[in-house]
């Protein structure tokens, strides 16, 4: 059955956070919300997650939570990202093309001595003006040859997970390129500026920990911005073996793997939005999800039927799954209507 487009009416705010995902829109928006009773936000960023790596694109993965959000709100069927992770990030955090703030070069290494320029004032920062609480949980991968580029010193009141683009998921180590060796180069995972090293427990765990205690302490009289980057399914088939149980039928161990990945990813969210549900925060949450570029060529995620990968122009690079839900939405279901998300 062909897919139709609603007619949506959406709130001020869901204009705000869904078609801008930045601060230009914001600034404009600024007096309004000081006059008013902004939402709780969440958005949430996959990290290499393909157009055919999500439940509502493909009954094969189990994604139950992103699923059920999805059914209740908008699907954006044709949002579109930047085709690797650090541009996607830089056009999200400042509203701008990455070719406009110098940010369009693939991603940022860890030997390199740049990041987001500091003279751009960020989307948390414009939010803390207007009074909301924010928090970073995952990943960065904005700069980190100094402190002023780090997320403490960019708006955030807490940053919790890597700095880097790639992390062991179950030794905190990140990984980078020595003379075009992969290499590992120390622990990579920080709860604000102290290091986390290895204590056996998976990544995507701790940060889904470090979440539901964020909210579980937070005031509800003060809007929060939760930036949950979660470190998943990108790079690496380590995974807790009750996900692969769940694809106990795939022969392929790495397709199992990568599978199992992102259900645990969906795990993940489920805690978070009951945390949201207990501490009487749900329905004043606008809650987004969406991916910062499509799936690689060298992992086992796939874009199908579209054309292409990660690092790529054409849309299995840049086409990739996005939802949102929350009250302020007045209409759910499909939206056909293209978004450039990222700029």
């Amino acid at each position: 059955e062909k897919k139709t487009r609603p007619e949506f009416t959406f709130s001020k705010y869901a204009f705000l956070f869904v078609f801008s995902l930045g601060i230009a829109v914001a600034m404009g928006m600024m007096m309004y919300m000081k006059k008013s009773n902004p939402p709780h936000i969440v958005f949430i960023l996959a990290d290499d997650l393909g157009w055919n790596d999500i439940g509502w694109n493909n009954p094969i993965i189990k994604t139950p939570v992103l699923d059920s959000l999805a059914r209740e709100g908008v699907i954006f069927n044709q949002t579109y990202s930047q085709p690797v992770c650090t541009p996607t990030r830089a056009a999200l955090m400042t509203g701008y093309y990455p070719f406009h703030i110098g940010m369009q070069q693939k991603i940022i290494t860890f030997s390199q001595g740049s990041g987001l320029p500091l003279k751009l004032k960020l989307l948390p920062q414009k939010l803390k003006e207007v009074g909301y609480i924010t928090h970073l949980v995952g990943k960065w991968h904005l700069g980190y040859c100094n402190w002023a580029y780090t997320p403490l010193q960019r708006g955030f009141d807490s940053a919790y997970g890597n700095l880097g683009g790639l992390l062991s998921h179950v030794t905190k180590m990140g990984r980078g390129m020595v003379g075009g060796d992969a290499s590992w180069y120390g622990y990579d995972f920080r709860d604000n500026t102290g290091v986390v090293q290895d204590d056996g427990t998976y990544s995507t765990i701790l940060l889904a920990s470090r979440a539901v205690d964020i909210i579980s302490k937070h005031y509800p009289a003060y809007p929060l911005f939760l930036y949950f980057s979660i470190d998943q399914p990108a790079k690496g088939y380590d995974v807790p073996s009750e996900y692969t149980a769940l694809y106990e039928n795939i022969e392929n161990e790495q397709v199992r793997n990568y599978y199992a990945k992102i259900s645990l990813m969906d795990d993940a969210i489920g805690n978070v939005t009951q945390a949201l549900k207990s501490r009487g925060m749900w329905d004043k949450t606008l809650l987004v999800f969406i991916s910062d570029n499509g799936a690689f060529y060298f992992t086992q995620g796939t874009n199908l039927p579209l054309r292409g990968a990660a690092s790529t122009l054409y849309e299995g690079g840049t086409r990739v799954p996005a939802m949102a839900h929350g009250t302020m939405l007045t209409k759910t279901g499909i939206c056909e209507q293209p978004i450039e998300s990222y700029h």
